[in-house]
Formats: structure tokens, sequence, C-alpha cells
């Protein structure tokens, strides 16, 4: 997997200083605005309800989020609960946004293999980032959410393994052949089995259950699933 051309395309997201930065327009920095991959601000806003639910979110909590992008996720959840947040992208424009957004959080332009995991926040989240991870990379990153952790961590949007033949065929059947092949060359998405996280979370002393996708009138809903990993 080619993890430079999604860097650079990353890179190129980018918006004006004098733009307002509301939830939908956050989402849409974030990449969730066209094709498969489109949700709407109100479905934006009850997915994180569900994730708030699932990680029993309360005032005064911390939240902590790598891959946060423009940090649409966290910007939801704070309009849910008074929350302390802070996250990392390798997207510096998209840091800027999410700075802007969310000012008084604490945002960061690095890799999240480089997360310091010194100052801990009562949770660590990921959303649909994993795909763009391999293997290898995957497993340094749980260990440095749960090490940054002090309750658990919650990795959503993760693909299934179990329906890559389908989640690709919705892929290919929104853009003729030449379109798809032009768009996702050397864009590859890598595909998780369930027991991968169970597995990486009891190396760590962890206990861990998954969910299937919870992300409303989202096409790519059936083909993702999340995993909420709790310290013991």
């Amino acid at each position: 997997m080619n993890t430079q051309n999604w860097k650079e395309i990353w890179g190129r997201r980018t918006h004006a200083t004098e733009e307002s930065l509301d939830l939908a327009t956050l989402i849409k920095l974030d990449g969730f605005d066209t094709g498969a991959g489109r949700i709407e601000a109100a479905d934006w806003q009850n997915y994180a309800g569900v994730i708030a639910q699932k990680l029993a979110l309360k005032d005064g909590d911390s939240i902590y989020e790598l891959g946060c992008g423009a940090g649409a996720f966290l910007f939801a959840l704070r309009q849910l609960h008074t929350l302390k947040v802070g996250g990392l992208d390798y997207s510096t424009a998209l840091i800027e946004a999410a700075s802007r957004a969310m000012p008084d959080g604490y945002f960061i332009a690095d890799e999240a293999k480089n997360v310091e995991t010194d100052s801990q926040y009562d949770y660590v989240i990921s959303n649909s980032v994993f795909h763009y991870f391999s293997y290898e990379y995957a497993a340094t990153v749980i260990a440095s959410m749960i090490k940054k952790s002090k309750v658990a961590v919650a990795i959503m949007e993760i693909p299934d393994l179990k329906t890559k033949f389908e989640s690709e065929t919705l892929r290919r059947d929104a853009l003729s052949v030449e379109a798809y092949e032009k768009k996702y060359a050397g864009l590859e998405h890598t595909y998780y089995e369930r027991d991968w996280f169970k597995q990486q979370a009891a190396l760590h002393g962890c206990t861990c259950e998954d969910f299937d996708g919870c992300v409303p009138n989202y096409a790519q809903n059936k083909f993702r699933f999340g995993v909420l990993i709790k310290k013991t």
C-alpha cells in the first residue's frame, strides 16, 4: 500500500482562512462529501451520539483523536458534551482548520505512529483512518493509543475483510472503469478481520468488543465495523 499517495491527496485539502468552520464544512474537509463516502451533517451528529454512548462520555472528560483531520468528529462530540480535546493528523492544513474550529484544543501535525503518550486522555479514538495503514503500522498505532488512554480506545469505520469484494464493487460501480482506475491507482485500502483487533488488545492486557458500522444513511456502513478496547 502506497501511503505517500494518500498523504498527497490529504495535503491538497485546504480551506480559506475566512471560511466559517461549522460541522458541515469540517465534514467536507475531512473527505465525507462525495460518492459512497458522503455523510450528511445530521447523520454525522447521530453517529457521534452513538459513539458517545458506547464510550459513556460525560461532561469534563478528555478525548484525543488520531487522524483527526479538520476535527469534524471531535466537533460533533463537543456539541453533546463539554470535553477537553486534542488530535493529530499528518495534514498541516487540516490541523490548522481543527485549531480554528476548536481553539481551546491541542492539535498537532504528525504521523500517527509518532503520537506522544506521556500526556494521557480518558479516551483515544480514530475514525476512518485504519484503512490507510499496513497491519504492522496499525499494530504500532494501537499500542500507542492504549498507552495514551486512561479508560478506553475506540477505532471506528474499519473496512471488514469479509465484505471486501462487496465494498470495492460499490466503489467501482459508482465510476467508469477508466475513472476508477485513475482515481484509485496506488490507493488500496487495508481490510481487517475483527478478531485481529481482539488479538492486539489481548497483547496489552485489554478487553475488546466489536460493533457493526453505525453511521445512518452511509453507503459504506455495511462494509465497516468498529472496536472498543477497554483497559482493565
